[in-house]
Order: C-alpha cells, then structure tokens, then sequence
C-alpha cells in the first residue's frame, strides 16, 4: 500500500519559484526530508485512533538500547528526494489478534487431575470492540514464541489453522483512516512548505 505526498497548491506555489531555480530546489528537498520524518508518526495516530494497536507496531522498526529491532505489525519504507517524489509504502502479513488485546494470552495449568476448561478467546480489534472469536477457537504454542489461536478446518481433531485478522496496509486502507491521513499531510504540507518558503527565499 502506498502513500504517495502530493500537495495540492504545488502547481501554484511552483509558478512562484521558477524564477528563483536554486533556492526553489531547497524548498521543496526540505520540505520533503521534513515529510519524511513527519508522516510515518502521524499515519500512526490515525490508525491507533481506530484500531487497538500499539504505535510503536505502526512506525518503522527501530533498535532499541538492547540492539534488537522492536516488534512491527510490519514493514515502512520512505522514499523520495522532493516533496514531489515523497511516498511512503507499507507492506506486511495478515496479523493474529495477539497485536490487538487478545485475552487470554496465555493458557494458564488446570487443577492436577481435572480436565483444563478452554477459555474463550477475545480481542480488541478495533478500539471499544472486544469480540470472541468463535466457541471453536482455543490457544496453542506459536513453536515455542507464546500462544496464538488457532480453529479447526473441519470436524476432525487436524488440521489446524491460526487465526487471522487484517494487515497493516488494510487498516491504513479503511476508508476513514485514510481520509484522516490525508486530511493531516495536506494541512501540514502547506505549513511545512510556508516555513521553508520564508527559509530559503527571504
């Protein structure tokens, strides 16, 4: 999925500046690193005001002071040179609910000699929505790396497939965030694009 930066003035604002060649260009390669930095974040609070995911999840992995890469519901990548040229991709997998409040997280150990009673699996996709899952949904071992929930293909004990929800790309993709997202870059683009104007073209 991807965002590509586009003001909505730039035809105008460029007529302006085709006289001034050299600080033109400082305009718009600063105002595109500053769209750079600045969308990944504010992509992150739209989608975080919808859906029940951690921002950290929505923004491009970093290190953290331990020198491993931080959990991300999936990858960012910034590219461009210009305001003109800026877009922003996000790809990723489809995700298991444990990126969005899954209760419980754990099977916990039933009483020695009782049958453990499977609990019913929830989660919190989208914010104020907790929902089970389904009466035929219950935890295993994600190999070792916790419990995800997994239902079964047919009657039978096996197969077994995990449980998915939706992907990065697709909440940004919900109708409502995106208008939101482009709601933020337009009315900031314009600010960024002023300050750099009176920066370069004093």
């Amino acid at each position: 999925m991807k965002l590509t930066i586009e003001a909505k003035n730039l035809r105008q604002i460029s007529k302006q500046l085709e006289n001034r060649i050299e600080p033109a260009k400082k305009v718009l390669t600063a105002t595109g690193n500053d769209m750079k930095k600045r969308v990944p974040g504010w992509v992150s609070t739209e989608v975080t005001g919808v859906y029940n995911i951690k921002k950290a999840e929505v923004m491009p992995a970093k290190k953290g002071k331990d020198g491993k890469w931080n959990k991300t519901a999936g990858s960012v990548r910034v590219a461009g040179t210009t305001v003109s040229s800026v877009t922003i991709t996000y790809s990723g997998r489809v995700l298991t609910p444990t990126h969005f409040g899954m209760k419980p997280k754990k099977l916990t150990p039933g009483a020695k000699g009782k049958k453990r009673k499977r609990p019913l699996v929830s989660a919190e996709i989208k914010k104020g929505q907790r929902k089970v899952l389904g009466s035929a949904v219950f935890l295993g071992s994600n190999r070792g790396g916790g419990y995800i929930p997994f239902k079964r293909s047919s009657a039978k004990r096996y197969p077994v497939e995990s449980v998915k929800t939706l992907s990065l790309p697709q909440m940004i993709d919900n109708p409502n965030v995106r208008e939101q997202i482009e709601d933020k870059v337009n009315a900031e683009l314009a600010k960024r694009l002023e300050h750099n104007i009176s920066r370069f073209m004093k």
